[in-house]
């Protein structure tokens, strides 16, 4: 394992190089590399099975299948309203969704919102049947109106896929330039491909480039940008790609810098002082992603300017809860997922999410916290961060998708979504979205904040919360003394236009 640095907690264990690792005691056999090895052919078979939109093969395996097909054409929206709900959250896509894993940026007085849209339901709008692609929705009055719906890009490099998901947008902070990073697939059989489209207008145009070269069932791809240097993570199976463009997106060059673990995750990252990118991995140890040891938390540190990468380790967690529409859920969809973000002191703090019981597959997820002061060289465990116990779920409701935002020095704010209202507490009911900030690193923190409300317009939202998270990308920023906070809100796992779902906005203050 890479440059590994590993937290102190509790007894060793050895890992498949014979490297004593330290921490809490867990059951655990590991499997020969011979197994590991046929685990993931199996597990890529499988993939490449499942049939996709397109008559092609299936997506990667976080990736929610598509479910419909629309009339193959771009309506124009009939101008959904930008007023906002100056109590409460707003849904800022389609009105008949069906929108999946929204990301946010900021910079200065401009907020960017992006999400995936998949076939909706055309009834208040035709439009809501458009094709599977990338949106944008575009602030200039930090936060308050925002401006029409779009679509990113409708090609990559003058070529059509049949689908777009996955997206993170970023802001290159010295050029005002937008990136936003997503998965396109659909037309070439297994083959799924990280594509970068950049704005150098606010939103309003975008120019997208395929970005990986060796790297031919891409997952997950996470974006950075500072000063024209471009960063995206992504990775497939056990391979962690990082790939670099120096031209602010036009033209990249992909190094493969690592092949630890089974199957990688790219979850969030942070630029430090020195500009250097620090990626969140979320991998998991088995084809499963399942057992008592199920997910390896770490992080990457990319050197600025170049591809110079090393790896550190954070924590290990089980495997989460079952989701309670599998096996119609997505691949791992309660487990493993990190975060991370950094504040003014330059210290790091990762947000990760772990079992009630750390020793336990399966056991209800709460969200843990890990810092580092030296760069991300050593990591030090800090203690739980949710606060899903305040409403009297201690074991039964769970705390999923954290994300985590640092400002000034030991300001941090996070987020995440529990079930705790749910009645009955099935999980199929009562989530929300909630905000919690520590002025002190984390030691100590204030009481949490409900950041969802009930909108009845929309029939997955109810008084107690919404029916079910629709993906697993959230996000938050911080700017000044207000949160800027995206989510997915749903029915179920698998939407459509029947159940669609939809992305939900808030700001307020942290």
């Amino acid at each position: 394992m890479c440059g590994q640095s590993v937290v102190a907690y509790g007894t060793t264990l050895i890992d498949r190089e014979g490297v004593s690792l330290s921490f809490r005691a867990l059951p655990h056999v590991r499997q020969a590399r011979s197994l590991v090895f046929f685990a993931v052919v199996v597990a890529l078979l499988a993939f490449a099975a499942a049939p996709s939109s397109a008559g092609g093969i299936g997506p990667p395996p976080k990736v929610k299948p598509t479910t419909a097909t629309g009339p193959g054409t771009f309506q124009i929206p009939s101008g959904p309203s930008t007023r906002l709900n100056p109590n409460g959250a707003t849904a800022l896509g389609f009105c008949g969704g069906d929108d999946w894993e929204p990301d946010i940026a900021t910079s200065g007085t401009y907020v960017y919102v992006v999400w995936s849209h998949y076939v909706g339901d055309p009834t208040c709008d035709p439009a809501s049947a458009n094709p599977h692609r990338i949106y944008i929705r575009v602030s200039s009055d930090s936060g308050q109106t925002f401006g029409p719906l779009h679509v990113i890009s409708d090609t990559v490099d003058s070529v059509t896929y049949a689908d777009q998901v996955d997206c993170v947008v970023t802001v290159d902070p010295v050029t005002g330039a937008v990136h936003v990073s997503f998965l396109a697939y659909g037309n070439q059989g297994v083959k799924t491909d990280v594509a970068v489209a950049t704005s150098t207008d606010h939103g309003s145009t975008f120019i997208a480039h395929k970005v990986n070269v060796g790297c031919s069932n891409c997952d997950h791809p996470w974006t950075l940008a500072y000063g024209n240097d471009v960063y995206t993570a992504y990775d497939s199976a056990k391979n962690h790609y990082i790939a670099l463009s120096k031209d602010g997106g036009q033209t990249w060059t992909e190094a493969l810098v690592d092949q630890t673990d089974v199957v990688a995750f790219a979850e969030g990252g942070v630029l430090d002082a020195q500009h250097n990118a620090i990626f969140a991995w979320g991998d998991c140890l088995r084809s499963s992603c399942g057992g008592n040891i199920a997910g390896d938390y770490r992080i990457s540190k990319t050197l600025a300017g170049t591809l110079s990468t090393t790896f550190t380790h954070v924590a290990y967690a089980p495997a989460g809860p079952d989701c309670p529409y599998s096996p119609s859920c997505g691949f791992a969809f309660f487990g493993v997922q990190d975060d991370i973000g950094i504040d003014d002191a330059g210290t790091l703090y990762v947000a990760w999410q772990d079992g009630e019981d750390h020793t336990k597959a399966g056991s209800p997820s709460i969200v843990q916290l890990s810092k580092s002061t030296d760069g991300g060289t050593t990591w030090q465990y800090v203690g739980r961060l949710d606060d899903k116990t305040a409403s009297g779920c201690a074991t039964a409701c769970y705390a999923l998708f954290p994300r985590i935002e640092g400002s000034t020095a030991g300001h941090i704010d996070a987020m995440w979504m529990d079930d705790r209202l749910g009645a009955p507490l099935d999980h199929k009911n009562g989530w929300n979205v909630w905000l919690r900030s520590s002025s002190d690193g984390g030691t100590s923190w204030g009481a949490s904040q409900r950041v969802s409300s009930y909108d009845r317009t929309r029939t997955e939202s109810r008084r107690n919360g919404f029916l079910f998270p629709y993906g697993d990308y959230e996000d938050i920023k911080i700017v000044g003394s207000t949160a800027y906070m995206m989510w997915g809100e749903g029915h179920d796992y698998t939407g459509g236009p029947s159940n669609p779902g939809h992305v939900v906005y808030r700001s307020m203050a942290a």
